[in-house]
């Protein structure tokens, strides 16, 4: 039977995060690697003006000019900065010159562990930038950080425009999301006889998709039951099971082995746990069952 304490599922996301005020925090995106879909005037509004530090200078993304002073709305058009590493990313200050008159640009933001592949952060939505708009994200551990522009309605300015592009959250060494849950998962098997097998100890993290499991799988039964042995199971959604040592329980004498195993998993990506255990039947040939598994998003 599980404990209920092991129904608890561990999520980054779960709002529990420090999140960090841009006055106080580090710009994670200040000098950073920047790049885009396009730029204006030749390349001359390229995107590292939007992290140089400056309100003078701006990212202007390509448009074009059609007829006498018609200009040409071109989207959408994104801009992305690379952090370097994984961060947490908690909030994104955004800035136009305090001279410009407001105006409204429509923007998503979406994030990526290599680059290539992106998951949206923040669903597209209109902000007023009077000359700063900021986005809270849900603390996300991410290296790159996009946003996509669909609109803006400036006047003259048939392109996006971003002077400022600023990232707040955990930089490397500051506190992460590292913690600790208990686990129990066991099995009761019956042949001839009953054996209860199972695993019992923690599972911690360290807030960036890294984590222990320590504990030990047990195995105890009647006096009559035939050899039965248990193991832990683990890994990620996407990973194959990787299997723990085991112990067994044979006619009555019980056995406990000690684990330690560890792992890392992807962005986003959750950890399953399962036992695995083995009876043996008929002539000595055995059966193999699992309990179900057990997810827990700590990445």
């Amino acid at each position: 039977m599980l404990d209920k304490r092991d129904d608890d599922i561990v999520s980054l996301a779960d709002g529990s995060a420090e999140r960090p005020s841009p006055a106080g925090g580090p710009d994670l995106a200040q000098g950073k690697p920047m790049s885009a879909s396009g730029s204006h005037y030749d390349g001359s509004n390229g995107p590292e003006l939007a992290n140089d530090g400056s309100l003078d200078t701006w990212w202007a993304s390509g448009w074009e000019i059609v007829g006498w002073e018609t200009r040409k709305r071109l989207f959408p058009q994104w801009i992305q900065v690379d952090l370097g590493s994984r961060r947490t990313v908690c909030r994104l200050v955004l800035k136009l010159r305090e001279i410009w008159p407001a105006r409204n640009q429509t923007l998503s933001v979406e994030g990526s562990a290599d680059g290539s592949t992106f998951t949206t952060l923040v669903t597209s939505a209109s902000y007023r930038f009077a000359n700063t708009a900021t986005i809270e994200v849900p603390p996300t551990l991410t290296r790159y950080v996009r946003l996509v522009f669909t609109a803006n309605d400036g006047p003259l300015q048939p392109g996006a425009q971003l002077g400022a592009f600023e990232v707040y959250g955990l930089a490397a060494g500051e506190a992460s999301r590292a913690g600790k849950t208990y686990v129990r998962l066991g099995k009761q098997r019956s042949f001839v006889g009953t054996v209860n097998l199972g695993f019992e100890g923690d599972l911690r993290w360290d807030g960036d998709g890294g984590y222990t499991i320590t504990g030990r799988v047990k195995a105890s039964g009647t006096s009559d039951a035939r050899r039965s042995t248990v193991w832990l199971e683990y890994g990620g959604e996407s990973q194959s099971w990787t299997r723990s040592s085991e112990t067994e329980t044979s006619y009555g004498k019980s056995g406990t082995r000690e684990i330690e195993v560890s792992g890392q998993l992807a962005p986003g990506e959750k950890l399953e746990l399962r036992v695995g255990t083995w009876q043996a039947g008929v002539m000595g040939i055995g059966s193999t069952e699992h309990t179900d598994k057990k997810q827990y998003t700590i990445s």
